[in-house]
């Protein structure tokens, strides 16, 4: 898995797309501002012409969370569109949402929404190591008597090891620490 940083994820790629970016740029703007920002925004719910979809936390604060589900639900749709290797799809989620978490992360506001955003990391992680790593270690386990001109189980493993290793080699995986939670976990179920 490659590091690279691209600032807009072209269509197929596995990196962290522009509206990714922008919408936490846009997060960010927000809690810089703060006060300033919250006051406006109190105003306006109170007024009715802004009505918070969760009435039990401020109206910033519902607004940010709000805008971080919209974020997910609009990756999940993009996601959709890739090529059929789910695997690509599932990594795409996984840079997106732990990007979010990454930059996010610090905000005591926004902790019910941090700990969901952690629950999908890891659940894209699980995803990934599903639709990439099964298949390879399914050939391990091919209970199909050795014919002449089959392949064993160990040389059909490798073969199929060979065409994931590198059909993935060049995704991008922009975090070096996710990069490396994800070699850690791909070692551990391979082994």
């Amino acid at each position: 898995m490659e590091d690279s940083s691209d600032a807009q994820a072209p269509q197929g790629s596995s990196g962290i797309h522009r509206v990714t970016r922008s919408a936490i740029t846009y997060i960010g703007f927000l809690g810089a501002n703060y006060s300033s920002v919250a006051s406006i925004l109190s105003g306006a719910a109170r007024s009715g012409k802004y009505e918070p979809q969760n009435v039990e936390i401020p109206p910033l604060d519902s607004m940010v969370m709000e805008m971080a589900s919209c974020l997910e639900e609009k990756l999940a749709k993009m996601s959709q569109a890739f090529p059929t290797d789910q695997s690509l799809r599932f990594l795409f989620l996984l840079n997106n949402a732990y990007f979010m978490w990454q930059q996010l992360h610090p905000s005591p506001r926004l902790e019910s929404h941090m700990l969901a955003l952690t629950c999908k990391i890891d659940e894209h992680i699980r995803s990934y190591l599903e639709a990439s790593w099964e298949p390879v270690l399914s050939c391990l386990h091919d209970p199909t008597p050795l014919c002449l001109g089959r392949y064993s189980p160990l040389a059909k493993f490798k073969l199929q090891f060979q065409k994931t290793s590198t059909a993935q080699k060049l995704w991008r995986v922009p975090d070096p620490e996710l990069r490396r939670r994800l070699r850690t976990v791909i070692i551990n179920k391979v082994n």
